[in-house]
């Protein structure tokens, strides 16, 4: 690959983008497979001034395994282009299971911890409350498996709060192994010679991943890396397919956490309090992965045959959908070496320059749908009428809002629809019946704007299309709703323990204050608390500040907007 400069002024082209990447928990570990799986990191990496950097972290080492496989293979395919292999870092951090005890006794020494992070906690505040209860159980990091998949059970689930007090004690106690391994992959990222942009996925449905996020997050961007390289979260949304507790209450907090970061409003109010290492981490955007169509297309071909357990079918069209939408969505992060990500994030104005940006409040939610619209051997077979195939993509084509994540209504002014199919498939038909399909989203006329291209895919019978939605607010995604409704059913112990952010200074973000009304963020039983300026309606979804993003970015710009001087 040439050397291209670093920027071209005649023509725009920049340089190519290095992408790393954190996994965290199973979610997180299986999207850096699909790097590993891709030629193009590799590509990159030719150029001298690359390099790839990938972390995952987990509690136990089943669920990164088969990364570990990919690593190997990845580091032979550079021996024999003649790539050094020290351009490339990847690394396991496998957590292990404290004993009850010696978790009770690190968080004892959290606040010693705290102290020595922000100066005003003062080494012993009053506002600390250890919150893992005394009599929770601790499950087992060991997985079981029948025909190679996981059967995940509800036992072996590592709920939010226990597995951000896991990370604590593994960051901030003891030999600090997290703090040394994120020291390390910042200095990898300081190594490379062109632009980098880090990815940081993880389950928006799991415990693990999402439990650690929100402190590895803020560690990482506002502590090793200062803010100097965007950092772009990438949250796996839950399907159907998922088990239940998956896809249930702590999917309300972790997008309650989220939403608290990325709307600047809500997260000025937290900052001010505890200071800028709770700024929004996030500082390239964050990316929600629905996985709803790609089930609903992938597992229907998995019908249950004599002599195949039914949950070993139910696993395998699970795995499969991960699979997918983790390959398509990883084929496109690097697409034109990393610079087409870059271009993306732009319309939601996170890789611009500062002055071009008018932030969407609390509507700086990115959807990313993989909408899968053929799969081999299902429907339609090779050798049938193309009118066939193209009656079939049609259909699957009008189920995108359905399964796109979004409630009915919604409505943005920007899309982009990237779609990838055999050449003889794809034409002026289907075209229309997809950008009419997604002007249901669109705001009407030339207030809205639908950005298409087309892409030739290397599988005669896969087709789909990447759908990127910007301008979404936590409350317009249907699994906030559907979570909220699991969590108002829970006991106020079961609450705690779907809690992340927050809990190290004595607060449940999601629960409404005792101290001050109509506002959020109850204390932890022994904490004092605190008043977070954060109205409870805007935490429940009740209220959005503006219908739009749109009329979000009008209402702010309605004062300079007076200054323009007229011109003929």
């Amino acid at each position: 690959m040439a050397q291209l400069s670093m920027y071209h002024s005649a023509t725009g082209k920049q340089s190519p983008h290095c992408i790393h990447i954190v996994g965290l928990g199973k979610a997180g570990a299986q999207l850096i497979d699909s790097f590993l799986r891709t030629g193009e990191v590799e590509d990159l990496l030719a150029d001298p001034r690359a390099r790839f950097t990938a972390l995952a972290v987990d509690i136990g080492e089943a669920d990164m395994r088969q990364l570990q496989q990919y690593a190997d293979s990845f580091y032979a395919r550079l021996a024999e282009r003649g790539i050094p292999a020290n351009r490339a870092q990847i690394k396991t951090v496998a957590l292990t299971v404290p004993t009850p005890q010696e978790l009770a006794d690190s968080m004892q020494r959290f606040p010693t911890f705290l102290g020595s992070e922000y100066p005003r906690f003062g080494g012993a505040p009053d506002h600390f409350a250890p919150w893992i209860e005394t009599g929770t159980p601790f499950p087992t990091a060991e997985k079981r498996y029948a025909a190679q998949l996981e059967q995940p059970a509800e036992n072996e689930h590592f709920p939010r709060a226990l597995a951000k007090a896991i990370y604590g004690r593994a960051y901030y106690d003891g030999d600090r192994a997290l703090y040394r391994e994120l020291a390390e992959f910042a200095r990898s990222i300081d190594d490379t010679k062109l632009p980098s942009m880090v990815l940081m996925a993880f389950g928006i449905g799991g415990g693990t991943g999402s439990g650690m996020v929100v402190d590895l997050a803020r560690h990482l961007t506002n502590g090793q890396l200062g803010r100097r390289v965007p950092v772009i979260g990438v949250g796996v949304l839950p399907c159907t397919g998922d088990p239940e507790y998956q896809r249930g209450a702590s999917v309300y907090t972790t997008l309650n956490d989220i939403d608290c970061m990325l709307d600047e409003a809500k997260n000025e109010q937290i900052v001010s309090i505890w200071g800028d290492m709770y700024k929004n981490p996030f500082t390239g955007g964050f990316l929600a992965l629905p996985q709803q169509q790609s089930w609903e297309r992938l597992h229907r071909y998995t019908t249950i045959k004599p002599g195949v357990r039914p949950e070993v079918r139910h696993r395998q069209a699970v795995h499969v959908t991960n699979k997918f939408v983790d390959d398509s969505f990883a084929r496109y992060v690097v697409h034109d070496y990393g610079r087409e990500l870059f271009r993306i994030l732009r319309p939601a104005g996170f890789t611009g320059a500062p002055h071009e940006r008018i932030s969407y409040g609390d509507r700086n939610w990115t959807i990313f749908d993989v909408a899968k619209l053929t799969h081999p051997g299902v429907q339609v077979l090779p050798g049938e009428p193309i009118g066939k195939w193209r009656t079939a993509i049609s259909d699957w084509i009008g189920y995108i809002p359905q399964w796109c994540g979004l409630r009915p209504g919604f409505k943005t002014e920007y899309i982009e629809a990237h779609t990838f199919a055999a050449r003889a498939k794809w034409n002026a038909t289907l075209q229309k019946k997809l950008e009419d399909t997604l002007s249901e989203f669109l705001l009407p006329g030339d207030s809205g704007t639908l950005r298409t291209t087309e892409g030739e895919f290397f599988d005669e019978l896969t087709l789909y299309t990447n759908v990127i939605i910007t301008g979404a607010a936590k409350a317009d995604l249907t699994a906030f709703t559907e979570a909220r409704d699991a969590y108002d059913a829970l006991s106020p112990s079961e609450r705690l323990t779907t809690h992340a952010w927050l809990l190290e200074l004595g607060v449940m973000l999601s629960e409404p204050s005792e101290q001050s009304e109509g506002l959020c963020g109850k204390p932890l039983a022994g904490a004092t608390g605190w008043k977070l300026d954060i109205p409870y309606a805007a935490l429940r979804g009740d209220v959005t500040r503006f219908p739009t993003a749109v009329q979000l970015t009008t209402a702010a710009m309605a004062a300079p907007v007076q200054t323009v001087v007229p011109t003929p």
